[in-house]
């Protein structure tokens, strides 16, 4: 039975994939056998963009391609694009791309990124967002030591400043890299110093100064020549050009640079009305293989209706109309319809001039609303992401806040808690052991050490019991001086010597350390005068509240500092301590 149900199975399913089948089917080829890699994404996207996006999404699935290059290359194909959604697109991925780890630690990503936005906006026509990226490219280029790239981009930057409304400023800023470039050295330097001349000479066309033109576009004929007669001492270190090594691919780059100065030659010839000249330039433009491209043919056709060749000129304009197509909503086409109306009015053909100005209105109203609308896209995508960011870090900042200020609270808590048992503790201590030092200071005697260096001179020797009227002379001797230091206060001098004493009793050194040691009980004079001094010191302190610690040093013949320090030696406490402790 299971086995007659399975044949059925298999029956229904060959016939419905047999009936679905025909020769219109699409065919979905098998992903693991076609080359959908990064190399084939971006050879398909030159000419097929959507295919491009497809082998994109398929790469990226099957896993030949990470996310970020995935990103990126996307961002490259909707940068060429004439949609204005997809332009909008790519500024957003290039924006995000910026933020991503490896671009933040990469200088070279940064600026691969940096060039897409700035493709972009010209594409845009979005002029302060090409200033804006073009900038940090710069800055870019500085870090990472391009110079050559940093002045090609200084160049770009000075003609769209000249478009925005400040052309001295722009005209100096490309004149700077004309002057940083104008030496030979490599093909790129010399790519660069040919892009840098070009710029100057766009914005001179703007400004209607065709005549300074000419000197700049023979410029690019004389740098070209030199190329030609010395290419081996030009570097192939090429930074943009990656044809460097292709001698083909080589020439062709010479003949488009020197096709277009021929075209700023002719053009400005024209329009300063030296026609023989023109024709020449416009002859050698013609000739070249540039010349046939349709960026060459839009670029000439001023110069043939500045000199009058109007059927040459609407030739060109089918020439281009004919590689549009059906893609007629454009610049190109507004310029091309403006044109057939000046030739027309020129032969004398009013109405069909009218009508083709007409259109050219039109079509121009078309594609600045269509501006206006990719703008408003642009800049509500922006805002949008933008308050979406905005929240974010504001969420984030406050959970950081509250973490930190509970993480302060409770650390404060723990110190206060610390501190404060420990200050109890220490006071606790202090009590005790103050306490315990008076009981001992006010019932022991004064035995002062001292930090005198003076050598002690060794006591001359007493006479024994033998002798008693000179030891009764000596102890009355001992008593006059000892008296007359209390009563007299001759303690209280601070410059207090020994020899002082001896002096006034007429007694030598040695008779007075034999009285000291034998009546009291010192080995030298300042430590019996600090006796002395100690003595007087302890009732000031402990009866006289009054009098500041200060003044009983001052009193007894010690300076402040030296009565703090022989207090707490002999009794283990400052005497504010001691006084703090009664």
């Amino acid at each position: 039975m299971r086995i007659g149900l399975q044949v059925l199975l298999l029956v229904c399913t060959l016939a419905f994939v047999s009936c679905g089948s025909n020769n219109s089917a699409r065919h979905i080829p098998n992903l693991g056998d076609t080359p959908y890699q990064e190399d084939s994404v971006l050879v398909a996207y030159g000419y097929h963009p959507d295919r491009a996006l497809e082998m994109l999404d398929s790469a990226l699935l099957l896993g030949n391609i990470n996310e970020y290059r995935a990103k990126f290359i996307r961002a490259k194909i909707y940068s060429k694009s004439l949609l204005k959604q997809r332009q909008d697109s790519a500024i957003l991925i290039c924006k995000q791309l910026l933020k991503h780890d490896s671009v933040i630690n990469t200088l070279h990503e940064q600026e691969n990124i940096l060039d897409l936005l700035m493709i972009t906006s010209r594409t845009k026509i979005d002029f302060e967002g090409y200033v804006k990226w073009a900038t940090q490219k710069v800055e870019v280029c500085r870090l990472q030591g391009e110079e050559t790239e940093q002045w090609r981009t200084e160049a770009e930057i000075g003609m769209v400043m000249a478009h925005l409304g400040q052309p001295e400023e722009g005209m100096t800023k490309i004149d700077e890299a004309i002057r940083q470039l104008d030496a030979p050295g490599s093909i790129d330097r010399m790519d660069a110093f040919i892009i840098a001349v070009k710029r100057k000479i766009t914005v001179l066309n703007d400004q209607g100064r065709y005549a300074e033109v000419i000197p700049f576009a023979q410029r690019i004929l004389d740098r070209l020549d030199h190329y030609g007669q010395h290419a081996k001492d030009y570097a192939e270190d090429s930074y943009r050009l990656s044809w460097s090594d292709k001698p083909a691919d080589r020439d062709r780059y010479i003949d488009f640079s020197r096709a277009q100065a021929n075209g700023f030659l002719a053009g400005a010839y024209a329009m300063t009305g030296d026609v023989a000249h023109a024709r020449e330039y416009l002859a050698r433009f013609d000739q070249s293989g540039y010349g046939h491209s349709f960026s060459a043919r839009r670029m000439i056709i001023p110069t043939q209706m500045a000199l009058g060749m109007y059927d040459e000129a609407m030739v060109t304009c089918d020439e281009m109309v004919y590689r549009m197509g059906n893609d007629t909503v454009n610049d190109d086409y507004a310029v091309i319809l403006r044109d057939r109306a000046v030739v027309a009015r020129a032969k004398g053909h009013v109405a069909e001039a009218y009508d083709l100005m007409n259109r050219h209105a039109n079509l121009a109203k078309v594609l600045s609303d269509s501006l206006h609308a990719s703008e408003a896209h642009d800049y509500a995508a922006r805002y949008h992401a933008q308050e979406q960011e905005l929240k974010i870090q504001e969420a984030e900042t406050a959970s950081r806040m509250k973490s930190i200020i509970i993480g302060v609270i409770v650390l404060l808590f723990i110190i206060a808690s610390v501190i404060s048992f420990y200050y109890r503790r220490q006071r606790q201590i202090i009590s005790e052991k103050n306490r315990a030092l008076v009981r001992m200071i006010n019932g022991t005697p004064l035995v002062v050490p001292t930090d005198e260096t003076e050598e002690t001179e060794a006591p001359d020797e007493v006479s024994d019991s033998n002798e008693p009227e000179k030891s009764e002379t000596n102890s009355a001797l001992f008593d006059t001086i000892d008296t007359a230091i209390r009563t007299e206060h001759l303690y209280a001098n601070v410059s207090l010597q020994r020899q002082d004493v001896c002096s006034r009793f007429c007694i030598t050194r040695h008779a007075l350390n034999s009285l000291l040691a034998q009546y009291a009980g010192s080995s030298s004079f300042p430590q019996y005068i600090n006796n002395i001094r100690m003595e007087v010191a302890l009732p000031l302190l402990r009866d006289d509240p009054s009098m500041t610690i200060s003044a009983i040093a001052a009193a007894v013949g010690f300076t402040p500092a030296n009565f703090r320090e022989q207090f707490k030696r002999q009794y283990g406490v400052t005497p504010q301590e001691y006084r703090q402790s009664l």
